[in-house]
């Protein structure tokens, strides 16, 4: 009965250490998302339709995002993502299919993840370069206020202020890139200043007003860029806004042939009024050229926009996504799980029979050790007694301040001797298992021999020195598996004890 206990508890011990190791971030956790509708997340002056041909008849409106959050999820320390539709500046909505998928399911791994509308419309039929860029300009200004939301409002939602990402479609990919890379003054176009046009439009002649700075609106003191980004078939104005400084983390994933969005340099849509832009490889070119290798690249031959199964963020075939979407969801799960996570090492010494474990990790708060013969620890540098020689995979599981994980395994070799002064010892222990003493015999001295004991999950939870009738008493001790290893100058011995 006593073993049935022990052994239960051996078990339920095992679960909480398997479950404690959650892959937060990588693996579905959570069974469902919760939503949070219609949040404010700031103001901005809208042009008046129906063909915004006059630019200085606008009306200020609410920008408006849903937010989703694991549901069930205690944990308020989690990174956020942000996503923009497709749509061309022109149409789509913050609740088309593909950006209402990539929130419920990075939601239901751990994330906290928001879907934005962002201010549309801009004339296709006159001054075509310049609405075209003051609607990419107001596309930016307002994902810019949409990161600085999310960092303002941090504790109400749950997040790390610190780990704003954003995952772009098309016209959202124009809007994360800029993010990254106009991101100065001295880069905002001409176009955004006021100026005077004319066209068919009564009274004819007008007067675009000035865009103003990169952040307008709400939240100023917050930065408004994000800590990386996802372009997906997306474009900039142009690679000279790339610069040395601007090596926050990226992911470009783009279909070769792309004709809405260009893979290299052209006008989108192929529409020559459009100006032109400069697409994902040109932008990873210069990337490369400035050496930058917090970047990963998807680039598929033959297919062209939204490769993934959407036309303007709607699913093609009415259900869901192709054979691809799979594959780059799970190239923006592994992309930003790489933003956030710790890095796993550690370095073991051995001593006959016992193991001291150093942890070497980067970022680790919390560390789960699995020693390949059935025993843990939660320790951040454990010492771990084996009970017979060999070869064992120990596995190192670590998390961070926000549960991010990494983890590494390793194969050790375990002797049973360290010395040979050690070799044709007799030394016994007994009796085992034992209720209440264990003795030893033969050791070469019975002067200055100390005693440690180890528990199940490798916690040293006594040293003494041992007394004159190399007795060890464990009558205090709960019943169950321990390591008692003895020490002098002259030898070491470990004894595996079963106290009953």
């Amino acid at each position: 009965m006593k073993f049935n206990k022990y052994y239960l508890l051996l078990a339920l011990l095992f679960q909480l250490l398997s479950w404690s190791q959650q892959y937060r971030y990588t693996r579905t956790l959570f069974p469902s998302a919760t939503a949070i509708t219609n949040v404010v997340y700031g103001t901005a002056p809208f042009i008046n339709g129906p063909l915004y041909t006059m630019e200085e008849s606008t009306t200020t409106q609410n920008l408006v995002m849903d937010i989703f959050k694991p549901t069930g999820d205690s944990f308020t320390l989690r990174p956020a993502i942000i996503m923009a539709h497709s749509g061309g500046f022109l149409t789509g909505n913050r609740n088309v299919s593909d950006m209402m998928a990539l929130c419920d399911s990075l939601a239901r791994k751990g994330y906290v993840t928001a879907t934005i509308d962002y201010r549309q419309g801009f004339s296709l039929i006159d001054n075509v370069t310049l609405h075209s860029v003051r609607a990419v300009y107001r596309g930016l200004q307002d994902g810019r206020a949409a990161v600085r939301f999310l960092r303002a409002n941090a504790a109400t939602y749950g997040i790390d202020p610190t780990k704003i990402y954003f995952i772009g479609s098309s016209a959202g990919s124009f809007i994360g890139l800029h993010a990254l890379y106009l991101d100065t003054d001295s880069e905002i176009p001409v176009q955004t200043a006021s100026s005077t046009y004319s066209n068919l439009t009564y009274p004819f002649t007008h007067t675009a007003p000035s865009l103003g700075g990169l952040d307008i609106g709400q939240h100023l003191s917050y930065n408004g860029k994000p800590d990386a980004v996802v372009g997906m078939w997306g474009a900039i104005q142009s690679t000279d806004l790339i610069t040395a400084d601007n090596n926050t983390p990226v992911l470009l994933i783009h279909g070769e042939a792309d004709a809405t969005v260009p893979f290299n340099t052209g006008s989108p849509f192929s529409y020559p009024s459009l100006p032109q832009s400069q697409g994902s490889n040109v932008i990873n070119t210069k990337l490369d050229a400035l050496g930058f290798t917090n970047k990963e690249t998807y680039f598929v031959p033959g297919v062209s926009h939204e490769f993934y199964g959407t036309t303007n963020g709607i699913w093609s075939n009415g259900s869901g996504g192709n054979s691809y979407y799979p594959i780059v969801f799970n190239k923006i799960v592994s992309f930003l799980w790489k933003q956030h996570k710790p890095s796993a090492a550690f370095n073991w010494t051995p001593t006959n029979l016992s193991v001291s474990f150093t942890n070497a990790s980067t970022g680790s708060l919390a560390w789960w050790w699995d020693f390949g013969d059935g025993t843990y620890s939660n320790e951040a540098s454990p010492i771990h007694v084996y009970a017979t020689p060999g070869n064992y995979n120990v596995k190192l599981y670590i998390e961070n301040n926000i549960k991010s994980w990494d983890e590494i395994t390793k194969t050790i070799t375990v002797s049973s001797l360290a010395s040979a002064s050690f070799e044709n010892k007799a030394v016994i222990g007994y009796p085992n298992p034992t209720s209440y003493n264990f003795k030893v015999t033969g050791l070469a001295q019975k002067e200055d021999v100390t005693y440690k004991i180890t528990d199940l999950t490798g916690k040293v939870i006594a040293t003494a020195l041992l007394n004159e009738d190399t007795t060890i008493d464990l009558s205090t001790y709960a019943n169950g598996i321990y390591w008692i290893t003895l020490s002098s100058d002259l030898e070491t011995n470990t004894f595996k004890v079963v106290k009953k």
